[in-house]
């Protein structure tokens, strides 16, 4: 008998631990939207839905003259290459409006499984741990939603992490072939959602980080360029960072700036979150008097760049998850006390990052991918949190899953914060798509 309950308490290890399994636990939230509103025949309610309708025209209108993409007289703030893959993946099934959406489900839990694969794979994360940070993932706030209508942000992620996890592999053992593989993505990424040249960042780290000799180095180098050559003629072509006929783009120092303060917010938050106490706990004895006096140096620019800038309500800051909750508590000097403690949070994080955690590899690339998300904020004219949030959360749980330490109870409870977050977040929308007016 208790050779039998040890058989099959092995049998149940082996399942709790496979990626079968776990893929198909990823895709059961994906499964039941889809199936609730009747094969996205019926619209998903959304953050910023109201977008789908201009996306889908333009997926349309280059269905109608594939395999040509559209190039110029679309208005969006979009890529063109966006538009020319989700009518190449809907076109043999129709192209309607709910193929599309389909694709769009498909992409976006294709992006679930690769983030698994850099959490499991490339990071060497616990199988468990893994599927967690995934799943948490998987149902997040600015991801989840958008995973069921036409919008151009989550096929772009995609692509991102597909970069990331090549990037991550490079940096490990430096082959051609992965950097290559880097290059393709990553150049796809920025022809879809410009923004995402911050992903050449850590890929240029990764190359000059690698222990290689000067002339690899160089014909590495170069393959980044020619990744880059892609959003460099498109850009050449439209004569400008957007599409013409998307309004002129006026520079405001003050608005790029409050941007990447914005972002610090969303940074602190996830980073409060995720990494581990077991981390959070040791972060004196890991900085020492150097690195504690780093640490709150950051959170003290947070501070006046808080004071210089101003941050004074939700208004002029989209209407992101964050913005809407500033609302709700007290103002100091006109700008809520919720990006008084974050954006100084996110700073420290953000230096303490730098300071302890550039020790190996994988993880120097990971704290340079988020300092290029955050620099990359300051290039659009308009803050949205939906902008930053998936890259964001992606770079913080790959490297409280790379922490290597022991989770405790306390990491478990924070993590459902997470997903309650998030999953309030989703409700809002559903609640106010069915309940009457």
């Amino acid at each position: 008998m208790s050779m039998e309950v040890t058989v099959l308490q092995s049998r149940a290890a082996r399942l709790s631990e496979s990626r079968a399994v776990h893929v198909a636990i990823l895709a059961l939230p994906f499964v039941v939207v889809i199936i609730a509103f009747r094969g996205l025949g019926h619209s998903f309610p959304v953050y910023q839905a109201g977008d789908e309708i201009v996306h889908a025209q333009i997926v349309a209108s280059v269905a109608h003259i594939w395999p040509r993409p559209i190039l110029s007289g679309y208005y969006a703030w979009s890529g063109p290459f966006v538009y020319w893959l989700l009518a190449t993946l809907a076109l043999p099934f129709g192209a309607s409006l709910m193929v599309i959406r389909l694709v769009v489900a498909t992409l976006s839990c294709a992006t679930c499984v690769t983030a698994y694969v850099i959490l499991r794979d490339r990071l060497g994360a616990p199988p468990r741990i893994a599927f967690v940070f995934t799943l948490m993932l998987a149902v997040s706030a600015f991801f989840f939603g958008e995973s069921f209508r036409v919008l151009t942000d989550n096929p772009t992620w995609l692509f991102v992490a597909l970069a990331l996890e090549r990037v991550l592999a490079f940096s490990q053992e430096p082959r051609t072939g992965r950097l290559i593989a880097f290059a393709l993505f990553a150049a796809t990424a920025t022809t879809m959602r410009q923004v995402s040249v911050w992903l050449f960042l850590p890929g240029m780290l990764a190359v000059l980080s690698a222990p290689l000799p000067t002339r690899r180095r160089l014909a590495h180098l170069g393959i980044l360029a020619l990744g880059l050559t892609p959003l460099v003629a498109v850009l050449a072509y439209w004569g400008g960072p957007l599409p013409p006929g998307t309004g002129a783009i006026t520079f405001d120092a003050v608005a790029r700036l409050r941007n990447i303060l914005l972002s610090l917010a969303v940074t602190g938050v996830y980073a409060g979150l995720l990494l581990p106490a077991a981390e959070l706990r040791a972060t004196r004895l890991r900085l020492g008097r150097g690195g504690v006096v780093t640490v709150v140096s950051a959170a003290a620019v947070g501070l006046i760049a808080l004071v210089i800038l101003s941050l004074p309500g939700a208004a002029t800051l989209g209407t992101g998850l964050l913005a809407r909750s500033s609302v709700w508590y007290p103002a100091i000097e006109g700008t809520s006390v919720l990006w008084w403690v974050l954006v100084p949070l996110g700073a420290a994080i953000v230096a303490y990052l730098l300071y302890a955690h550039t020790s190996r590899p994988t993880d120097r690339v990971l704290v340079t991918a988020l300092i290029a998300v955050l620099l990359s904020a300051a290039l659009s004219a308009t803050w949205y949190q939906r902008y930053v949030d998936f890259p964001i959360l992606l770079i913080l749980a790959a490297l409280a899953a790379s922490a290597h330490v022991e989770f405790h109870f306390l990491d478990r409870l924070r993590w459902l914060i997470v997903v309650a977050l998030s999953l309030a977040w989703t409700m809002i929308f559903v609640l106010a798509y069915f309940l009457p007016n």
